[in-house]
């Protein structure tokens, strides 16, 4: 986090009773804002350390999962109709095109996580793809209670997607399009765990219980686009409980990744007081 990001964070409202308070206050009113045409300091000249710099190959394919409950609920569709109409040959594009209009009422330009489809190929071609996606991803505060189920869309499309959007907002501040995580955009959230810069991209917290260790899955966050009933291609249900997250344990065991990736292995190993100085 640059110095500039810090004092815009710091100068929020210091006048609120805990630090939590000041960073939701901050993520309300700098990050996600009250209009649509919000541009977020998470893309602003501010956070320029945490700009994605590199140009992205505009077909690279990206996915983001919604929690989809909540707009079955103002719809009145329910979860067996909106999976019909996604499996029918033709789609019925109109029930899904209901469903994708639901986002547009969302107030602000809160940033999207997304990661790149072709590093989650292998588990979205399994039957469980949503619990692997949702373990793989670090959604933990995903969690149903014994008995419960959720909804989840698989939203599906292209960087070109995203720069177009961001054409129109860049004029107004939006220095880049994508950006890497900090803190700030992921307030309070104990399944998140920001890179250091040498790390050179931000890596999801796998959940997983019992699996081999793989490669970490990159986070990026990007301006808010308009869903389209093409980008809706895929929905799924989680139905709790589900197995208990050692979340310590895939904190620390996260911690040495980053630091095997970014070069600190040995920090940690002085931390740990496994060599001498």
């Amino acid at each position: 986090m640059s110095d500039a990001r810090r004092d815009d964070f710091e100068a929020t409202d210091p006048a609120l009773a805990s630090l939590g308070m000041i960073q939701a206050a901050h993520f309300r009113i700098r990050v996600q804002g009250a209009r649509r045409a919000h541009v977020p300091a998470t893309f602003q000249s501010i956070n320029d350390l945490a700009l994605y710099m590199p140009d992205i190959e505009p077909n690279q394919k990206l996915v983001r999962l919604e929690c989809i409950d909540g707009i079955l609920n103002r719809t009145g569709q329910n979860f067996v109709d909106l999976e019909n109409a996604l499996l029918s040959s033709p789609r019925d594009n109109s029930l899904i095109a209901q469903v994708a209009d639901q986002w547009k009422s969302f107030p602000g330009a809160r940033p999207a996580f997304v990661a790149f489809k072709s590093e989650l190929a292998g588990d979205l071609a399994e039957n469980d793809w949503l619990t692997r996606l949702r373990n793989r991803l670090g959604l933990g505060h995903h969690c149903p209670a014994s008995g419960e189920r959720k909804a989840f869309a698989l939203m599906e499309y292209l960087v070109k997607d995203v720069l177009d959007e961001w054409s129109w907002v860049s004029p107004r501040g939006a220095l880049r399009a994508f950006a890497f995580p900090t803190v700030l955009e992921a307030p309070g959230s104990p399944y998140f765990f920001p890179a250091p810069n040498e790390a050179g991209s931000n890596f999801t917290v796998d959940l997983t219980e019992g699996a081999a260790a793989r490669p970490s899955i990159r986070e990026l966050l990007h301006v808010r686009i308009t869903y389209r009933p093409q980008h809706l291609v895929r929905v799924g249900e989680l139905v709790g409980p589900l197995p208990e997250i050692r979340l310590a344990a895939k904190r620390d065991a996260h911690l040495d990744e980053l630091r095997r990736i970014s070069g600190r292995a040995d920090f940690g190993a002085h931390m740990n007081g496994e060599v001498d100085d």
